[in-house]
């Protein structure tokens, strides 16, 4: 792999190939979008995620595969359903743009590598968990488990096709300083932390931890913890000060640990160079 991306690295002196790689990526995680409001919407119902089309949950009808083109079917429709003409939700299409920028992102930021795949699979799981956690207030075990075994084993591959096993002690490093941290707060005061946070906690620290040890994983803790503190002070003053007011803290966690994906290391590097 490594041969294949130093190759790709001289054809692409204009940057071409990046350009078309990030474009492709952009696509299919728009298509992956679509499929992450199905499994957002079905999964918290204890439907099966593969049994049959997407349908209108207001008049039943199916939607037909040229009706459910990520975005471009929303605009043509107008947002409404074509049988009943019920407005459809926005967050349909925000969820799959937001996916295809997310996988376009992680094309930039990996290259031509394993990783590339396995990072964009792993924030595909954290759009789903978020969708869910604003709506349901739960992070389900049948995403967060599988997220955590099917990323240790692609990590495990990774680190062996490139020939760097140190990354899988990183990796490990990661999921005990954010996963450990949070089973203490958990331990300490169950009532302000979830089960499915601390779970949760345990796979985020293991995909930030292969990328940067734990230092990494301390950037994305310190950013959950920052966006959560700001957005739900907010809250708090909107809602006049009710305290009783739940905040779904997996959202947060998700985007504390995109941003340190894309800019943590950055951050990092400027703070301990303040030193």
């Amino acid at each position: 792999m490594e041969v294949i991306a130093e190759t790709v690295s001289v054809l692409d002196a204009g940057g071409v190939l990046t350009t078309f790689y990030a474009i492709v990526f952009g696509i299919l995680g728009l298509i992956f979008g679509s499929f992450a409001t199905a499994v957002a919407y079905r999964v918290p119902r204890d439907e099966p995620v593969s049994r049959g089309r997407s349908k209108c949950p207001n008049c039943g009808n199916t939607i037909t595969a040229i009706q459910n083109i990520p975005v471009f079917s929303y605009a043509v429709l107008r947002g409404r359903c074509k049988h009943c003409g019920v407005r459809i939700s926005i967050r349909y299409p925000l969820i799959e743009l937001i996916t295809g920028l997310l996988f376009a992102a992680t094309a930039l930021r990996f290259g031509l590598t394993l990783e590339a795949p396995i990072y964009a699979g792993f924030l595909w799981a954290l759009v789903v968990l978020t969708v869910i956690d604003l709506e349901y207030k739960l992070l389900p075990n049948k995403i967060v488990l599988p997220t955590f075994l099917a990323g240790w084993a692609a990590l495990i591959v990774a680190a062996v096709v490139g020939n760097d096993p140190s990354r899988l002690l990183d990796a490990a490093l990661g999921a005990a300083v954010f996963g450990g941290f949070f089973l203490l707060v958990g331990s300490i005061y169950p009532a302000g932390m979830g089960g499915g946070d601390v779970k949760l906690a345990f796979v985020l620290g293991t995909f930030l931890g292969y990328l940067g040890s734990f230092g990494l994983a301390l950037v994305g803790m310190f950013l959950s913890f920052l966006s959560g503190g700001i957005v739900g002070s907010v809250i708090l003053a909107r809602s006049g000060g009710d305290r009783k007011t739940q905040v779904p803290f997996g959202p947060f966690l998700a985007l504390g640990t995109v941003l340190a994906i894309f800019a943590g290391q950055r951050l990092l590097d400027a703070y301990l160079g303040t030193f």
